[in-house]
């Protein structure tokens, strides 16, 4: 890492390493990445990545800002509150915190800059809204933790993720509004009952998607993969045919990006699977659980935040995932921890690294946009952080935020 080798091909050389100093043939290593990666609910993988693709280039997300605006648009502050809003939505669209970033950036931005607002609070905003993203599902993220981990269901965990994706969006518009009455940022003003249904009525279609992805998953009509592969054919017909901004001159290069993320993540699975099954044979597991399970699991879970958060500083959450999910949830559960908590930990807590110093990569992404540093994004930052920080200590340590939805749907 320190040499600046990319993480997948880091874990592989140190597992080719460890099986030649352990005098293991060098084919398990192949062996063990492509039982990693064949796995069938990574099919959801490329396509949730394509339906992202043709939502942002089908001109969904305007109409998404318009209707969040359109009932949002009368208090302090309402272009950031938009932004969030909008984050969350399209988070549960897209799932890629860097993504939100960048095609909701590249719109709002500027708009809060127009209205008055700080450049550097727009970046700090979109960077920390942008975060809503993996967390609210349908999320990459889980779908590869649940993946390297076992013992927990991806819909599941989806659904753990929900009450506390909400709780942070209602946290970050909270500190937005006090900010932004502080600095006497504007408002729109308020919009007639006949606006907001307009907005409402050009939003549905996009509103529409998360609802046959999670209703269809959490009322059994499909699977993940089969939800995804009907987001595909949904969010296709309407870039294609309702909205028409999209042509099939652009398939290639939308086929492009989806190849580009999922080999990505395909890649690290494999990677991740042969380093777990070096782990697993070093009894490395054993030898942690000992002497952690004296430990009240209040103070294990607290320990586990720390150490994410200061790991997601510095590593990708899809990295970390691969490499460190798999020995700290078992421990977590040894422990007594529910595995939906115990997912919903983990993967908060990475997502969080991604808009933390120094190496936040949604900082990186939202900065060049509004023209400032990294470091002036990173100060006015700090109120979304500690408020973000907090609803992850809420749903660490207050199991029924994570486990009463999941309870109710029979997961």
């Amino acid at each position: 890492m320190v040499m600046g080798v990319p993480i997948a091909f880091n874990l592989i050389i140190s597992t080719c390493s460890y099986m030649l100093a352990s005098g293991y043939d060098l084919i398990v290593v192949g062996q063990k990445m492509y039982e990693g990666m064949n796995s069938f609910s990574f099919l959801a993988v490329p396509f949730f990545v394509l339906t992202g693709q043709l939502m942002l280039r089908g001109g969904l997300l305007e109409d998404l800002i318009d209707f969040v605006n359109a009932y949002f648009g009368r208090f302090k502050g309402a272009i950031a509150m938009v932004t969030i809003g909008a984050a969350l939505l399209m988070g549960s669209i897209v799932g890629l915190a860097v993504a939100s970033a960048a095609s909701l950036g590249v719109f709002l931005i500027p708009m809060m800059k127009k209205a008055g607002y700080s450049p550097a609070f727009a970046a700090a905003t979109m960077s920390s809204a942008s975060l809503l993203g993996p967390v609210m599902p349908p999320s990459v993220l889980m779908i590869i933790y649940c993946i390297s981990v076992g013992n927990t269901s991806i819909a599941g965990l989806f659904l753990a993720a929900v009450v506390p994706a909400l709780l942070t969006a209602t946290a970050q518009i909270i500190i937005a509004n006090r900010v932004a009455a502080k600095r006497n940022y504007p408002s729109y003003g308020k919009t007639t009952l006949s606006e907001k249904v307009k907005a409402t009525k050009r939003a549905v279609p996009a509103l529409f998607l998360p609802v046959i992805i999670l209703g269809g998953i959490f009322s059994g009509v499909f699977s993940i993969t089969e939800a995804s592969s009907v987001a595909v054919l949904y969010s296709g017909a309407l870039a294609f045919f309702v909205k028409k901004s999209v042509k099939i001159k652009d398939i290639p290069e939308l086929f492009m990006e989806t190849t580009g993320t999922t080999g990505l993540v395909l890649i690290l699975a494999g990677a991740g699977s042969a380093m777990a099954w070096a782990i697993a044979n070093e009894q490395i597991l054993n030898s942690l659980i000992g002497p952690l399970s004296s430990m009240p699991s209040w103070l294990f879970l607290l320990l586990v935040n720390v150490l994410l958060i200061i790991t997601g500083c510095f590593m990708d959450d899809y990295a970390s995932v691969v490499i460190l999910a798999p020995i700290i949830a078992p421990i977590g559960w040894a422990l007594g921890v529910d595995p939906l908590q115990m997912g919903a930990i983990i993967c908060i807590n990475l997502v969080i690294g991604l808009a933390t110093p120094p190496f936040g990569i949604t900082l990186f992404v939202t900065s060049p946009i509004a023209g400032v540093s990294v470091e002036e994004t990173v100060r006015e930052a700090i109120p979304y952080l500690i408020v973000t920080v907090a609803m992850l200590l809420i749903t660490t340590f207050v199991p029924a935020v994570t486990t009463t939805l999941p309870r109710l749907m029979g997961y």
